[in-house]
């Protein structure tokens, strides 16, 4: 009995089923992995609808005929057989979507699988929350075809990427995700708040490090606030502003990089770094969080500022 229990289990990473006659909703469901590297089936019902049994006979049929893949690194949790199935896009499914005519890239196999899902559920969030609240995402593809974005930028091999001179050597900064904007209107016009992406915080970096070439918290932090002091959104993004939220796994986390931030600015914080919490990282023992809007509709915390919506001008 147990043998067959477990066999039962592991068959969810080797699905089996028809040959699916693709739907439109199929077909959105790529699309949304054009966008977002890892999702689950939740992500897929809270953006297309649809009930559970419906998207768990799609999914499955689309994994065992190669339109969508389950990442192996999700096995590693210890709890995996009862976690929601994370899913990327397969090659068919890339075909599928270019035969259609859409313009659609596979997005690139990161080798941090926990930080990518937390970054691509992040971004996700910040999606749902726009048609939620019913405000417009302004999203990296229309940046990019924008006349406000510098023509340097454009050109450049990875437009994302901030470079910057610090202490007098080069330096650049490539937020998680991609750049985005949020615009709703008000009586005065449009508020526009603008942000190079996200950073996905999974409480693995250190925050302090004497090897200033080291990735840190503490590294990040210097930088992002030599592009504030300078305004460099301006000059590579055409931003008029640019926000950077730190989204941890845990409040002792972020109390902890509030006070490197208080420390690094001598007590003047800064009012575009930003910092959330809790979202429970995949290597967590905690419940992962259902997909909501959260990301966009919670207040975020700031050293030095009153605490910042993007909901409110």
């Amino acid at each position: 009995m147990l043998v067959a229990q477990i066999q039962k289990r592991q068959s969810r990473w080797n699905p089996k089923g028809k040959e699916p006659q693709l739907s439109p909703r199929h077909i959105e469901a790529f699309k949304l992995l054009t966008r977002y590297t890892y999702l689950t089936r939740l992500h897929f019902q809270a953006f297309l609808g649809g009930d559970t049994s419906s998207w768990q006979e799609a999914l499955r049929n689309l994994t065992a005929a190669g339109y969508l893949e389950r990442p192996k690194q999700q096995r590693q949790h210890y709890n995996a057989n009862y976690r929601p199935l994370v899913y990327s896009l397969g090659n068919r499914g890339l075909y599928a979507l270019q035969e259609r005519g859409v313009d659609a890239l596979k997005p690139r196999a990161h080798r941090n699988f926990a930080h990518e899902l937390m970054t691509s559920e992040l971004m996700a969030s910040f999606e749902l929350g726009a048609r939620e609240m019913r405000v417009r995402l302004v999203t990296w593809p229309e940046i990019l075809a924008s006349q406000s974005l510098p023509e340097a930028t454009k050109r450049a091999p990875k437009p994302y990427t901030i470079p910057l001179r610090y202490d007098g050597e080069d330096h650049q900064i490539t937020a998680d995700g991609q750049p985005f904007g949020i615009a709703w209107p008000n009586d005065k016009g449009t508020v526009f708040y603008f942000c190079a992406g996200i950073e996905a915080d999974c409480a693995t970096e250190p925050l302090e490090t004497s090897d200033f070439e080291r990735s840190s918290i503490y590294k990040k932090f210097t930088l992002y606030l030599e592009i504030e002091k300078h305004q460099l959104y301006r000059s590579h993004f055409g931003f008029p502003n640019m926000l950077v939220p730190f989204i941890t796994t845990n409040r002792v986390r972020l109390e902890s990089m509030k006070r490197v931030l208080e420390r690094v600015t001598n007590g003047k914080g800064s009012k575009s770094i930003l910092f959330g919490a809790p979202y429970p990282a995949f290597t967590s023992f905690e419940k992962p969080l259902p997909p909501s809007g959260f990301a966009l509709t919670n207040n975020y915390e700031r050293v030095g500022f009153p605490p910042f919506s993007f909901l409110t001008a």
